[in-house]
């Protein structure tokens, strides 16, 4: 018989350590891509739901125009955009509420 297989980057469940768990990013102003992929919708979607007032307007910073994070979050959960619109739930699932 020949030598067992070897597992060259073993899983933590084999190893037994604890799976590694990447740091929070602290995110500040992104581009309507960088929101886009961030809400899982598409570009086109960005700037409609800016101009219907379900997200904030952007801030000119140079040539380029920027949402501030934050800002986003706390128009989604605080339902600012409209009566009849619900905090987002998905958006509270991840911070835990």
């Amino acid at each position: 018989m020949g030598k067992p297989a070897r597992i060259m980057n073993p899983s933590p469940a084999v190893t037994g350590d604890a799976p590694r768990v990447a740091a929070p990013v602290m995110i500040g102003y992104v581009s309507a891509s960088t929101l886009a992929h961030l809400l899982d919708c598409g570009e086109t979607k960005i700037w409609e739901d800016t101009k219907r007032g379900i997200l904030p307007k952007p801030y000119q910073i140079g040539g380029a125009k920027r949402w501030k994070w934050s800002e986003v979050e706390n128009h989604i959960e605080s339902g600012s955009h409209g009566p009849t619109s619900p905090a987002d739930p998905i958006l509270g699932a991840a911070r835990g509420r």
